[in-house]
């Protein structure tokens, strides 16, 4: 891979983003209008039938709920094209490069999915609160994008969905359930990793495997521990938060791309 080889044109770029967008757009815009239409059926239930009072954090829940949800299950079939053997050789043969083709899809599921869901969601809470109001009398407050908290929101989502866009190229079939089983599996192998660690360091403390001997965590010996963690546990969040927002993403990515590579040029053939 030698990415000083690839040919990136801002025009083929515009070109292919409209192409990818546009190809699907009919059944997004179904798929917004019926869970736009479910949930402000929700409210006017949950306002009449329900007797349920406004909620200033309604919308901030569900929004977060859509956004991640969403976006995961539309990253994981992002890549369905290359994937099916009747679409794939067309896709191919699309006048881009695979580093077009990948940064396309890559800004598509994760700042197109972002903000698409950022417009129709603020249209939906006025429309929502238009209709609720009108037929129960009271809605939930207006829908504020613009929150402290909800930029934070904004970046977990691209950081995560990464993930799920390098299960999306990985695996042929079933890549959302696939890529949270893979996770579940890291997750757990990190977790007794950590486990292991834990009695390792604190040997001298323990009577069993995982049984704490509380006479020796108490007292002076308590002064005595191998390792403080209380003393690094700024070194810890930092390394973590560095870790967290400066690598999964970009090497994630970077994986994506190679893979892609991989199965344009192998199983696409």
């Amino acid at each position: 891979m030698n990415l000083r080889e690839e040919k990136l044109s801002y025009k083929r770029m515009l070109l292919l983003l409209r192409r990818d967008i546009f190809s699907g757009y009919k059944n997004i815009a179904i798929v917004i209008a019926a869970i736009a239409a479910i949930l402000i059926t929700l409210d006017i239930l949950n306002f009449t039938l329900f007797n349920g009072g406004s909620d200033p954090e309604h919308h901030i829940s569900t929004f977060a709920t859509i956004l991640f949800i969403g976006g995961f299950i539309a990253t994981s079939s992002i890549f369905k094209e290359i994937h099916k053997q009747e679409s794939a050789q067309s896709y191919i043969m699309l006048p881009a490069s695979p580093l077009e083709k990948v940064i396309s899809r890559i800004l598509i599921s994760n700042v197109g999915w972002l903000v698409l869901t950022l417009l129709w969601y603020s249209v939906y809470s006025f429309v929502s609160a238009g209709i609720t109001e009108l037929l129960a009398g009271q809605h939930h407050p207006m829908f504020n994008p613009f929150r402290g908290n909800m930029f934070l929101m904004y970046a977990h989502y691209i950081v995560l969905q990464s993930v799920f866009l390098v299960g999306a190229i990985c695996f042929r079939k079933g890549h959302l359930f696939k890529t949270l089983l893979t996770l579940f599996i890291v997750g757990v192998f990190f977790s007794i990793i950590a486990m292991l660690a834990v009695r390792i360091i604190f040997a001298p403390y323990f009577t069993g495997f995982f049984a704490v001997d509380q006479t020796q965590m108490i007292g002076p010996m308590f002064e005595n521990l191998p390792f403080r963690f209380a003393d690094n546990i700024e070194l810890l969040e930092t390394i973590s938060n560095v870790l967290y927002w400066a690598l999964i993403a970009p090497v994630a990515w970077v994986i994506t791309y190679t893979r892609f590579r991989e199965v344009q040029l192998k199983d696409a053939v």
